[in-house]
């Protein structure tokens, strides 16, 4: 008897301790008692959508470097393609609900991804198979991220989204980190079409995620909206044209991309130029892949809500354009390698640690047509378009002979126009915000 009542002493105390660590972490994160289920269930979700992808990533990025020469011919297959798969996202959109929707466009991806798999051998396949794998990843990419979070924006409201934006995108940084590490240590024993099957796997987890967030959202009291959104299958374009605020949000990403293209290129060209084999220029993007996201994580689990609070949205969304303008003008001054890796790291980190959240933020105080569609249509036409005019002014600076050093001064005038896009759209969705009713401080 007495080892009974012990042993219901020591039960007792686990959960006390259990329920005590609960509501700890829920301060730090800002998490209400009621949200944990919905939240949890997004953390996870995220978490295998990322880590899936930065699988393979670092093989599409190993594929860019091979072709660094012809990149913005990639980038422009890319956006061609993006063109094509927008009137049929807006069919799928105007057709399905959102528990539907989500888990039949991550399948559609599921299978296309074991298709490549079965296409590469080892780490070996014909160039045009290549090709087609990097122009897929950075479609794949960009859809099923845009897919998340416009389900996020769907059923988390703008003050929600303020405290919890922050900490989900910080799960889908522990899968970013969990990626490429599983890549860089299964490279050279799996190759490149075992670490697919092993991210299609993944990706299957995360399906399985987003169809449970949907049928939990849907069970709950206060349930959002999941009927069929309807309209015309163009209707997220015309919008973006017809709105100021998505111009805005349009303008800030061109900017971005302006910057992150500039990166991304320059450092494909410096890895070339190293000549380092498929399995070295993996492994070195996969551990470029890990520090960046143990930065994001830092920034997204720690600091994001928090400076949310304290410097409001238009001056948190300052911040990137500011500091990338402050690592620009450093590496136009003293050019090499590792430093150009470093401004990369801090743009990527920047990107999914701040700029991310405040990004996705933004689409709270919309209705759900702007949310899926318009959306949809700014993460994947206007970002992949952006891109490519981007790859291509690379390629120009380039050819008029500028070195890469050279044309990193090209773009403080870029970072400025991105300073002035941020503020202003802190501004309006304060405005928005106020309006919808939010009554936590939004900016």
């Amino acid at each position: 008897m007495v080892l009974i009542h012990a042993g219901l002493a020591a039960v007792r105390g686990a959960e006390g301790n259990r329920h005590a660590l609960g509501r700890l972490l829920g301060r730090v994160l800002r998490i209400e008692d009621r949200e944990w289920a919905r939240f949890s269930v997004a953390f996870l979700y995220f978490f295998m959508l990322l880590g899936s992808y930065f699988m393979i990533r670092p093989l599409r990025n190993t594929v860019a470097s091979q072709f660094s020469e012809q990149l913005h011919w990639l980038y422009t297959a890319t956006f061609v393609t993006m063109l094509l798969l927008v009137p049929v996202f807006g069919w799928l959109v105007a057709r399905f609900r959102r528990r539907t929707l989500v888990p039949l466009i991550y399948g559609v991806f599921l299978c296309q991804l074991l298709a490549f798999a079965l296409a590469f051998r080892g780490n070996a396949a014909q160039a045009p198979v290549e090709i087609a794998f990097y122009v897929w990843v950075s479609v794949f990419n960009l859809f099923v991220v845009s897919i998340f979070w416009s389900f996020m924006a769907d059923i988390f409201r703008p003050q929600q989204a303020q405290r919890l934006f922050g900490s989900i995108m910080a799960g889908g940084s522990l899968g970013a980190m969990a990626g490429p590490l599983l890549t860089a240590a299964l490279i050279d024993e799996l190759g490149a079409s075992g670490v697919m099957t092993l991210a299609a796997a993944g990706l299957m987890l995360a399906t399985l995620l987003a169809w449970r967030l949907g049928q939990k959202v849907q069970s709950e009291p206060d349930a959002a909206q999941d009927s069929v959104i309807g309209g015309s299958i163009l209707a997220g374009a015309r919008t973006v044209f017809q709105s100021p605020y998505l111009l805005l949000i349009c303008a800030m990403m061109l900017a971005h991309n302006m910057t992150s293209t500039f990166l991304y290129n320059g450092l494909a060209v410096l890895i070339d130029e190293r000549g380092l084999d498929f399995a070295q220029r993996t492994t070195l993007y996969s551990y470029l892949d890990l520090v960046v996201q143990i930065c994001a994580f830092t920034l997204q689990f720690l600091l994001t809500s928090r400076l949310l609070s304290w410097l409001g949205m238009s001056r948190t969304a300052l911040l990137p354009p500011v500091l990338l303008a402050a690592g620009f003008t450093l590496l136009g001054s003293a050019f090499g390698l590792v430093l150009f890796a470093a401004v990369q790291v801090l743009q990527r980190a920047l990107n999914y640690g701040l700029l991310g959240p405040v990004k996705e933020m933004l689409f709270t105080v919309l209705d759900r047509e702007q949310k899926y569609k318009s959306k949809n249509f700014i993460d994947t036409v206007v970002y992949r378009g952006s891109d490519t005019a981007a790859s291509w002014l690379f390629r120009g600076y380039l050819g008029l002979g500028l070195s890469v050093q050279q044309a990193v001064w090209c773009y403080l005038p870029v970072m400025g126009l991105w300073a002035l896009a941020a503020w202003r759209l802190g501004r309006r969705f304060q405005g928005l915000a106020s309006q919808s009713g939010v009554s936590e401080k939004v900016g």
